[in-house]
């Protein structure tokens, strides 16, 4: 392998595969990138990796397209082998990674002379600057050298409870992810499960027991105790013939909202000259959305569709909340706004109110206070939600399935905590992602924006809250994919025309 690179990828989950098959589509002089992964495939990463026909995308075939200008790419690539797929479908996730490896096969085999892609399999230990780039270290003594380096580190492991464990987390009957191979062994058909949240990763979880075989009862935990909601069913129609208006109504409403927030900060500079701060608030664009949902709901439209209609101005939203907003969100609204945005199929819902009719899955709105291993089971002590005194749940396993942890001092890729602890990256101020500049570049510990370092995808999730899905994760990588060839003086070609889907 060539040792010096114009890009190094750290990471070929989906923002890493995107990026890199955007700079190989894009280039039109010679680029020589690497896409550093220490898994054995290209474009899985956490949500792609499951090899479960039962674990369904939560977007639509038909936006779920690798390329923004041409957004039916997957699903043409999809009809190759089943021609009657609608864009309404719920693909297997499995075969969305088989897409984007795809997808970075065609573009590596249509790049153009002297553009390179390398793909070697290894873990980055440490990123150091340069006097003219940056230098890489690999667990096996490798080093690579770059102009610049892209940190598409995708989601972490979660992070344990930080409540008494009582000895659970050294023990076999903690599973600390759902997703590390072999998570689930161990589990017994007829044993009883905690799993503790209830998001979409508790969903997959209950999906894999049930795969398995899985015949205790499984609870699943959470402070709220919501389940994510499902999307509209195959074909449903919107009866309302105004909804289009009201979507309309909905994003003038905020977009009136923010406007007179600037225009009150324009109007009433400080002392100094300086406009305060945002005094737009959380509760007030909540509190128009929802009136907006029930008048839809009230004319028997659908309240999916007013969610949806925000997706376009919820980061220009949120970068106008400030500090205090923005934590007031996530401490006492996130969980709300997620289980109405990140939806699940509507035949994984039905399977889930099979377990619950069943009594095999039993939702409980609770905090947990710590846990004690017993010789045949786990006690949780927890607290419910509007109760006073403590209970005991017993169980003979716990499975986190709390999501990726988010604060990259606690993260465990060792390439990131060198970041921070050299002061070549810092966090955002709200512990939840990196620190980072308008194009992906990321803020050292002195919030100057970094020549060589980059990223995309969560890690941005503190600066742009939408960062997660793939129809933001790709938009990124078109932007930062044209910004490294500029950086770099690197011809571009422009990206209006279809792609053609290759044979799955």
């Amino acid at each position: 392998m060539n040792s010096r690179q114009d890009v190094i990828i750290i990471g070929a989950g989906a923002s890493g595969t995107l990026l890199a098959a955007c700079l190989l589509r894009g280039a039109r002089s010679p680029l020589r990138v690497a896409l550093v992964e220490r898994g054995e495939r290209l474009g899985r990463g956490v949500a792609y990796s499951t090899a479960s026909a039962r674990h369904l995308l939560n977007v639509p075939a038909g936006r779920m397209s690798a390329w923004v200008e041409d957004p039916e790419h997957f699903l043409r690539w999809l009809r190759v082998e089943s021609p009657d797929t609608p864009p309404s479908a719920f693909a297997e996730r499995r075969r969305y990674g088989q897409y984007l490896e795809s997808v970075l096969k065609e573009s590596a085999a249509r790049a153009a002379p002297g553009v390179q892609l390398e793909t070697p399999r290894d873990e980055v230990t440490a990123v150091v600057d340069t006097a003219d780039g940056v230098k890489v270290s690999l667990a096996s003594g490798a080093t690579l050298e770059a102009r610049t380096v892209v940190l598409a580190l995708g989601n972490a492991l979660p992070a344990d409870l930080r409540v008494p464990d009582g000895g659970l987390y050294a023990s076999p009957r903690y599973h600390r992810s759902p997703w590390v191979p072999g998570a689930l062994e161990g589990i017994g058909a007829g044993e009883s499960v905690l799993l503790i949240g209830t998001a979409l990763t508790m969903v997959d979880t209950v999906l894999s027991l049930g795969e398995r075989g899985h015949q205790g009862t499984v609870h699943a935990l959470s402070r709220h105790g919501l389940l994510p909601h499902p999307h509209r069913a195959h074909g449903a129609k919107t009866p309302a013939a105004a909804e289009p208006l009201r979507i309309r109504e909905l994003l003038r409403s905020v977009r009136r909202e923010m406007d007179r927030c600037r225009d009150a900060e324009t109007a009433s500079p400080s002392a100094a000259g300086v406009v305060p701060f945002s005094t737009l608030r959380i509760r007030d664009v909540l509190h128009a959305m929802r009136q907006e949902v029930d008048a839809q709901t009230a004319a028997g439209a659908d309240w999916r569709a007013a969610v949806d209609a925000l997706r376009p101005v919820t980061t220009p939203l949120w970068q106008r909340l400030s500090e205090t907003e923005r934590r007031r969100f996530l401490r006492h609204l996130r969980a709300y706004w997620e289980v109405h945005r990140h939806r699940m199929a509507p035949e994984i819902n039905d399977a889930l109110d099979a377990w619950r009719r069943d009594g095999r899955l039993a939702l409980h709105a609770a905090r947990v206070l710590g846990f004690e291993l017993e010789p045949d089971a786990v006690a949780v002590r927890l607290r419910r939600r509007g109760e006073r005194e403590p209970q005991v749940l017993r169980v003979q396993h716990v499975i986190n399935c709390t999501g990726p942890e988010a604060s990259p001092a606690s993260r465990s890729q060792p390439v990131l905590r060198g970041l921070l602890e050299a002061g070549q990256a810092r966090a955002d101020a709200l512990g939840i992602g990196l620190a980072t500049a308008p194009d992906g570049e990321v803020l050292d510990a002195r919030g100057q924006p970094s020549a060589h370092l980059f990223t995309l995808g969560p890690p941005r999730r503190g600066d742009l809250w939408e960062t997660t899905a793939v129809p933001e994760i790709r938009s990124q990588a078109r932007d930062l994919s044209d910004h490294l060839l500029r950086l770099l003086g690197v011809s571009r070609t422009a990206t209006s025309e279809p792609v053609p889907a290759a044979s799955p």
